[in-house]
């Protein structure tokens, strides 16, 4: 019997972000390998959690990722940060790897390709996954609200922050 290692897929990684409007998250099963990906808009602060949770139980990811709210710059809100910790709390209840990366780190792994504010980053992604270059919103003026697609391509440059890392940051 021959086995096409075309077909096998490395593990599932999900990442999320969370915003004031509700939540992001991909999942990939390796570098350039979207398997879903989503946005779920949340009007109650109870809801939060209930969408994490159920989008990690339909999954099953080997690992999670998610932002780093722990940094004396981060710019989350305490319930934010306090949503990724009880989300941390719950893929490693069920031995889930969970791997944090802060803002800065974004753009840190994005200054390669010289994109700095979240509007280059969200091109810079579509360039490198084709498939998400439909979703890209209008670049922002500054009287404008965030596109409530963005939180889509945050959760993406998670993913994309993961794969580039190589995995050098152990698991928290």
């Amino acid at each position: 019997m021959r086995m096409n290692l075309h077909k096998l897929k490395e593990p599932p990684v999900l990442a999320f972000f969370f915003n004031t409007n509700g939540l992001g998250y991909a999942l990939f099963e390796g570098v350039a390998e979207p398997v879903d990906w989503g946005i779920k808009e949340i009007k109650k602060k109870a809801d939060y959690f209930e969408q994490a949770r159920l989008i990690i139980h339909l999954f099953d990811p080997a690992v999670v990722v998610l932002q780093d709210c722990s940094g004396k710059l981060s710019r989350c809100t305490d319930f934010i940060k306090a949503l990724a910790t009880k989300t941390a709390t719950l893929a490693e209840k069920k031995d889930i790897g969970v791997f944090r990366y802060s803002r800065a780190d974004i753009r840190s792994c994005f200054a390669y390709y010289s994109a700095r504010s979240k509007d280059e980053i969200a091109r810079e992604i579509a360039k490198l996954l084709p498939e998400f270059a439909r979703l890209v919103p209008r670049m922002r003026g500054a009287w404008r609200r965030e596109h409530y697609r963005m939180v889509l391509f945050d959760a993406l440059s998670l993913i994309i922050i993961y794969y580039a890392s190589e995995h050098l940051q152990p698991p928290t």
